[in-house]
């Protein structure tokens, strides 16, 4: 190729192409009403329904405006594997009904920080195994939020379980 351009936009859609989204596993944690809304996009019309007496667990990534876009096209009770209603523009699910339990179950200090990096200010610490809202992810890292909504900040994905029924050890 003469032209430099052109083979700089080749490269930059080759490398898009390669670069896969990112993606955590959580569970449902609604406490309102007796189902969790699943929307054809981000505040979208509702498309299915998931039952608040189940922790469905599932996939998510990309998110967007505080909502998650559902990986795959099913959720897992522990009992069964639940077919999602889809759509054309994707399953997306709201962080507030979304929850990951944290793995220090031998009372390890976890910390949640400003910005996804160890040498970032602390925001919050704490030993009790506790559950929180995801809200982004960047690397090995995920933004969230605890359930009573007093503290947000970045904590390491290893220290996060998105099983409902087990303690991810």
């Amino acid at each position: 190729m003469k032209n430099p351009l052109i083979l700089l936009l080749v490269l930059l859609i080759a490398l898009s192409a390669t670069v896969s989204a990112q993606s955590i596993g959580v569970f449902t944690w609604d406490s309102k009403g007796k189902f969790t809304n699943v929307r054809n996009a981000p505040n979208g019309k509702i498309i299915d329904r998931i039952p608040t007496s189940e922790a469905a667990m599932i996939g998510v990534e990309k998110p967007t405006d505080g909502w998650w876009k559902i990986v795959g096209d099913n959720y897992d009770t522990g009992d069964s594997q639940v077919k999602v209603k889809s759509s054309d523009t994707g399953c997306w699910i709201h962080y507030s009904v979304l929850a990951l339990g944290t793995r220090n179950y031998d009372n390890q200090k976890l910390t949640l920080r400003k910005s996804p990096d160890e040498k970032s200010a602390v925001v919050y610490q704490f030993t009790d195994e506790i559950l929180l809202r995801p809200l982004d992810i960047k690397g090995d890292w995920v933004k969230v939020k605890t359930v009573d909504g007093k503290f947000t900040g970045w904590i390491e994905e290893e220290w996060l379980c998105g099983n409902a029924l087990t303690n991810c050890c």
